[in-house]
């Protein structure tokens, strides 16, 4: 695929503590890889050369080239912290952001230059109608979710009028919580 606009960035989100899956997850295989290596990989193929990995400060991940890595000093707070670190370190080169979790390895990369070339605040549908990540957001976002602290995410701020994305495939959203998700997507 072409590149996408300078401008549109993506932030991979590889900080949390895995604690339902019992440790560092996102460091075990899936087919051969990493496991955050499939969304990364994902990034990377739909255009994206603004490209940041949140990750812990104590964290066995080493950023793959052309990702800049940024440290999230307060992930044990959670996800709401590892936006906003991701968010502070992007918006000084772009002016629109897609976020998405290192977790969610099947996610297309289709999928992710759909929601960059949107406009707006766009959130991706689930099949049982929830709204959440992969989702993107403007310049004019980028102050709210840096104010993001806890477990909350994005979907919980006043973003104003939101639009939502169907994603071609729903299996696409898998997200890996528990070993026995890895064991099914290595199937």
């Amino acid at each position: 695929m072409p590149p996408l606009d300078r401008g549109i960035g993506i932030i991979l989100l590889a900080a949390g503590r895995g604690t339902r899956f019992g440790g560092d997850k996102l460091s075990r295989d899936l087919r051969g890889k990493p496991l955050w290596n499939w969304a990364a990989r994902a990034a990377e193929k739909a255009g994206f050369s603004q490209r940041y990995l949140v990750c812990r400060p104590d964290s066995s991940l080493c950023p793959r080239a052309g990702w800049e890595a940024v440290i999230n000093h307060h992930a044990d707070e959670g996800m709401g912290s590892s936006i906003a670190a991701g968010v502070a370190a992007a918006a000084p080169k772009c002016e629109r952001l897609v976020i998405a979790l290192a977790d969610m390895p099947l996610v297309e990369p289709g999928h992710f230059r759909d929601l960059a070339r949107l406009r707006g605040t766009v959130f991706t549908r689930y099949d049982d109608g929830a709204e959440g990540p992969p989702a993107a957001f403007p310049k004019k976002a980028f102050a709210a979710l840096q104010t993001l602290t806890g477990e909350r995410g994005a979907r919980h701020l006043d973003l104003g009028e939101t639009d939502t994305l169907i994603p071609a495939n729903g299996h696409m959203l898998a997200d890996v919580d528990t070993p026995a998700a890895l064991d099914a997507l290595s199937r």
